[in-house]
């Protein structure tokens, strides 16, 4: 679900809950429970129509920063270059 989040505010788009649990190939109420438990992680939040999700600003850092790694060196931390 992150990364489809991810990949949608890349293109300048937005979910809607039921749009990212079809994409995640989750049940609604599965799906549903997913995001809930991610909003209370702090990772996603809703939008002011109730119905769309997006990613938080924090979750944003930590994808980004996850994708700079290279495949197997997950203890790698990449600092920001000025």
């Amino acid at each position: 679900m992150l990364l489809h989040l991810f990949v949608a505010m890349a293109n300048n788009a937005v979910l809607s809950e039921e749009k990212l649990c079809e994409l995640s190939h989750a049940g609604q109420l599965v799906g549903r429970r997913w995001i809930a438990h991610l909003v209370k992680d702090g990772q996603i939040e809703g939008r002011y129509d109730g119905e769309d999700v997006v990613l938080t600003a924090t979750a944003i850092d930590r994808l980004r920063d996850y994708l700079r790694r290279p495949a197997g060196r997950e203890d790698l931390v990449v600092e920001e270059s000025a």
